[in-house]
């Protein structure tokens, strides 16, 4: 099996240099110490107990903020135990110091994973995700931590209330593109067809889009076909061909999916207009494409495209095959890397460790050095 890229966090790019710059004249650290410190971004994600943390309500204590992965091969498990050896020896300074983790892998890493996760390893300390893409993207960036778009792609969970917007080819090829809501007036998301369309191929498409020439991409109809408009029907689990016009003067409310499908194609090609019965999303692509199942729903089977109710199963028939989840984002690599910041008392970014073969008892001495400024 062919190792996957490795999914790396590739650390701050801001001027720091070692030595005791911005503490008093005392302090000596030991890590790498920035050089006109920052203020650390706030934000609020949820642990492992479902609870909301504030970052800034921590001012006033020594915080260490680790960027963590819970379920990868022995390295990156390396981070967490180490912060769990500062945890335990603290002492004194116990009262004075707050640990954060936070997760890289929100796909697996959701509140009871984390939960059952830091119970069985002993982790006390709050252990940070969120279920929405772009708060927990916002904080990677806020960070200046740049997570690579592959692993992004593999491991987050598309926001609620997308619409999906697909088009099938003459050659029976398709593609299909996921769009927020822009919460207009009247519960609408865009004011019209076009503006739906345009939409979804100028953010998320590759390709050519004038519907007014009959044109997407590289296919125009002509006299052999045509571009026929598609609404995908909820209630039947299907896409149902509607009149061309029918949304042109008509804004696309929330829940509403479309296509544009050429009339010689086969319907059956095109991608549903909810992913896995809207009782998931989708993960990965191709033939690797599989359901990530909302909590209470499993995958049927070796039918990686549903979700149905656990309590509709008969568990004694499901397949013991390769789950394709484990293909996109089991493998890590030695070698990726993360990093490991201590923000002082006054809330700015002091010290920051990089990668996972710190050493542990100099890490420790910096958190105390912070605690008694």
């Amino acid at each position: 099996m062919n190792k996957k890229p490795i999914f790396s966090i590739f650390l701050i790019i801001i001027l720091i240099s070692s030595g005791c710059v911005g503490g008093n004249e005392n302090s000596k650290i030991l890590g790498i110490e920035y050089k006109d410190p920052p203020p650390a971004p706030d934000f609020t994600l949820t642990n492992q107990f479902g609870d909301l943390v504030t970052f800034s309500d921590y001012e006033g204590k020594v915080i260490v903020v680790a960027f963590i992965y819970t379920t990868c091969p022995d390295v990156c498990l390396i981070i967490s135990a180490n912060l769990d050896y500062i945890h335990n020896n603290l002492k004194e300074y116990s009262e004075d110091v707050v640990i954060l983790s936070i997760t890289i892998d929100p796909a697996r890493d959701t509140v009871p994973h984390i939960s059952e996760w830091t119970k069985r390893m002993g982790y006390e300390w709050d252990h940070l995700t969120h279920e929405t893409s772009s708060v927990i993207e916002d904080v990677w960036n806020t960070w200046n931590v740049v997570v690579d778009n592959d692993h992004i792609a593999n491991s987050l969970a598309p926001e609620s209330n997308l619409l999906r917007f697909a088009v099938l080819n003459p050659d029976n090829s398709s593609f299909k593109s996921d769009s927020k809501c822009w919460n207009l007036q009247d519960s609408s998301c865009y004011l019209d067809l076009d503006d739906f369309a345009n939409y979804s191929f100028n953010q998320n498409i590759d390709g050519f889009y004038n519907m007014s020439e009959g044109s997407i991409g590289e296919w125009k109809s002509n006299d052999n076909w045509s571009w026929e408009l598609h609404n995908w029907d909820i209630l039947n689990d299907s896409w149902v061909k509607v009149q061309n016009d029918m949304f042109d003067t008509k804004s696309i409310p929330k829940g509403t999916h479309l296509a544009w499908v050429a009339s010689n194609a086969n319907i059956s090609n095109l991608s549903p207009g909810i992913d896995c019965n809207g009782n998931g999303w989708i993960m990965g692509a191709g033939t690797s494409a599989h359901c990530m199942c909302d909590e209470g729903y499993e995958r049927p089977n070796d039918n990686w495209s549903s979700c149905v109710s656990k309590n509709d199963l008969n568990n004694e028939n499901i397949s013991e095959i390769v789950d394709p989840h484990a293909e996109t984002l089991g493998e890590y690599e030695i070698g990726h890397s993360t990093s490991t910041y201590i923000i002082d008392k006054n809330m700015n970014k002091r010290v920051s460790y990089s990668g996972i073969n710190w050493d542990v008892e100099n890490f420790l001495m910096d958190v105390i050095t912070l605690s008694n400024e």
